[in-house]
């Protein structure tokens, strides 16, 4: 699944959605999947995404999950110290965690 904090934007308006409700809909979503008994990979791109890390932690604590982290894959940040996103290998991770964790391949 991949979801992003605010599920709508104003065109060229980054962020403008941001306070309407959606990030209680999100919070949801991301603590219904973190209550899994499976292991999950979150792959948290962008400050906005990174605060979800809290919500994942609290619910199954730190060692069940994998939890990634990196910039916003957006031009803007995509290079971006301290955490680039081109390059930073998460489809690779979550590949190796899944066969890991005896999860079938995912098929990107």
């Amino acid at each position: 699944m991949l979801l992003n904090t605010c599920l709508t934007v104003e065109a060229g308006q980054a962020g403008s959605h941001a306070g309407w409700g959606w990030e209680v809909l999100t919070d949801a979503l991301v603590t219904a999947v973190a209550q899994s008994p499976k292991p999950v990979v979150f792959m948290l791109w962008g400050a906005h995404a990174q605060a979800k890390k809290k919500i994942v932690e609290a619910v199954a604590g730190s060692s069940r999950h994998l939890i990634l982290e990196a910039n916003h894959p957006s031009p803007l940040s995509a290079l971006r110290p301290p955490l680039p996103f081109i390059g930073c290998g998460h489809f690779a991770i979550a590949q190796l965690f899944a066969a890991q964790t005896g999860r079938k391949p995912i098929a990107w």
